[in-house]
């Protein structure tokens, strides 16, 4: 949902922000319930079923893959620019627990302004 978002808005990180806010807007309009599928079925089962954990790792995998690609359309360098969509899943994953957790959408919010400061350190243009 997040990277369909992300091209809403030319400016890398005004979509950011974007994108994250509408995440916690849809979390919080869902009574906190079914955040990310794919997170919790591979905290559940990394360790315990080698078949969804594969499968798990896969999804991530393309998800990084398109935000790669994503960030690709401002940095040059593709390690960095993997390193941004690595950086948006573990905000992304992260800000869905401790929203869940504490019913509160403010975590996703922070996420998207944390995200938007990495877009900044890495000196994308705006």
């Amino acid at each position: 949902m997040v990277l369909a978002l992300l091209d809403s808005v030319s400016d890398p990180e005004e979509s950011l922000v974007r994108a994250f806010e509408a995440a916690a807007g849809d979390l919080a309009a869902a009574d906190y319930a079914d955040a990310c599928p794919i997170g919790t079925v591979a905290l559940e089962v990394a360790s315990s079923n080698d078949v969804l954990r594969v499968a798990t790792a896969e999804v991530f995998e393309e998800w990084v893959g398109m935000a790669t690609g994503w960030f690709g359309q401002w940095v040059d360098d593709p390690k960095a620019a993997q390193s941004l969509a690595y950086s948006l899943v573990m905000l992304l994953e992260g800000a869905f627990m401790l929203s869940r957790a504490a019913r509160d959408p403010e975590p996703l919010r922070v996420a998207g302004r944390s995200m938007a400061a990495l877009v900044r350190a890495a000196n994308m243009p705006r």
